[in-house]
């Protein structure tokens, strides 16, 4: 009759305590706790982290974690973050990571399990989410009027309670979807507030603010606002800690030990095992990125966490270059969608609506009920079948840039009686621009759209 109970408990704590990484350095005051508020134990160089560990530095104070994956996040001072979810199989190299960041400040660098499913990865916020497309990047909380500093009349500061508001800042430093080469691996950012307002940041070096109801639009920061230096607070500390008494050679008192251990022979031969390269080889990696933030070095940081050593020119792509198919090859799982999308125009209105299948490698575009003022007849135009039912383009083998001229789509016979004329140009994996014209106004109705 008791043993239910019991056997519930066991599971939760065992649960609690699955490794997701290790400290790979701490500099200063950082503590670890299974709660806010909670009383927590000082952490360091080489102690596990373990799923629901809430991290906290003080202002002097910094922190690396490198995940099992590979993936690695580098905290700044006067921070609060936890790993709330981490499933990884190393085999297949797929997972998942949840991270929840209450305040401060975060550079991270995606490993293999954003790199296996683009959509693997999130980091809650308390005014929203940011699910994070394989990259490296950085995210910050700021008071308002900071953001409008950046961006003036983002943000209203009228009221003392505007004024005192959470915003973030997001921006994404490392390899943008504009690349066209093979051998970097795109990113990108999908982030959202409260009000399930999104804005994705698919260019290099290009961020968002966000607060509980507004997502800015994507723009270029500044490098002194984009960047942030870890270096002043987070240096490499002691090493992994050989002995496994849970004894602190930094003169702390040995009573949270049990708690909250030193890394053990068999937890290391773990992370060795599961990170595919020696501790000691990913924490060269992992402290590298401090203080490196620009697009050629974030490339290095990148393709040297997935063992790729192969350098990819960065002239040879900038944030204005027409997106590829080799580019969309580049994300290889899932799925994404825009819905249907009603464009009205001064005289020319549809609805449209695009999938990509990532694993499939096929685009569907469809633009439906078009309608011409005066004209009664309501076509439809796309990628149709013989019957001009929806159907779908296969870009396996296709080279050059995304994007379908008018020619490239099949129209039913009213939207031919009108003189329909679509085009469709992917600006990123997650950005199209349309537009759908007609023979007497030639100008037609543009529209663009984000698949989630």
């Amino acid at each position: 009759m008791h043993a239910q109970p019991a056997k519930a408990q066991d599971t939760v704590e065992i649960a609690s305590l699955e490794m997701a990484g290790v400290s790979a350095a701490v500099t200063g005051d950082v503590t670890m706790a299974k709660a806010t508020g909670e009383i927590g134990v000082l952490v360091e160089s080489g102690m596990p982290v373990y799923l629901g560990d809430r991290i906290t530095t003080t202002s002097r104070s910094g922190m690396q974690i490198l995940l099992l994956d590979e993936t690695v996040f580098t905290i700044g001072p006067n921070s609060d973050i936890a790993i709330d979810e981490f499933v990884y199989d190393p085999a297949t190299g797929d997972g998942r990571i949840v991270a929840d960041m209450a305040r401060g400040v975060m550079r991270f660098v995606t490993g293999k399990i954003p790199l296996n499913n683009p959509s693997s990865m999130d980091i809650n916020l308390p005014v929203g989410s940011i699910g994070i497309r394989g990259t490296i990047g950085l995210i910050r909380s700021v008071s308002a009027e900071e953001a409008n500093q950046i961006m003036p009349g983002s943000f209203d500061t009228s009221t003392p309670e505007s004024a005192n508001q959470q915003v973030f800042m997001a921006v994404n430093q490392g390899p943008g979807l504009a690349r066209n080469d093979t051998t970097s691996r795109p990113g990108a950012f999908a982030v959202t507030d409260q009000n399930g307002n999104s804005e994705n940041i698919t260019g290099e070096n290009f961020g968002v603010f966000v607060s509980g109801t507004v997502v800015t639009e994507p723009a270029r920061f500044p490098q002194g606002v984009a960047t942030f230096d870890f270096s002043t607070n987070l240096v490499r500390t002691a090493s992994r800690r050989s002995d496994e008494t849970g004894g602190s050679s930094s003169g702390q008192t040995t009573t949270a030990a049990p708690q909250q251990p030193s890394l053990t022979s068999d937890q290391t031969q773990q992370a060795d095992t599961q990170t595919g390269s020696t501790m000691v080889g990913s924490l060269d990696v992992a402290l590298a990125q401090i203080g490196s933030t620009s697009a050629s070095s974030s490339q290095g940081e990148i393709t040297s966490i997935v063992g790729n050593v192969t350098e990819s020119s960065s002239s040879s792509s900038n944030n204005d270059s027409p997106f590829t198919y080799d580019a969309l090859r580049q994300i290889t799982s899932g799925s994404v969608s825009t819905g249907t999308i009603n464009v009205n125009g001064a005289n020319v209105d549809y609805s449209f609506a695009s999938t990509v299948d990532f694993a499939n490698r096929t685009i569907a575009i469809l633009f439906s009920n078009v309608t011409q003022t005066g004209s009664g007849l309501t076509g439809k135009a796309g990628i149709l079948d013989g019957s001009f039912n929806p159907s779908t383009f296969d870009y396996t083998g296709t080279s050059g840039n995304v994007e379908f001229a008018s020619g490239d789509f099949t129209y039913d016979p009213n939207c031919a009686t009108l003189g329909c004329s679509a085009t469709a140009t992917f600006e990123d994996a997650y950005n199209v621009d349309f537009n759908l014209s007609t023979t007497t106004y030639s100008s037609g109705t543009d529209g663009s759209a984000t698949l989630n």
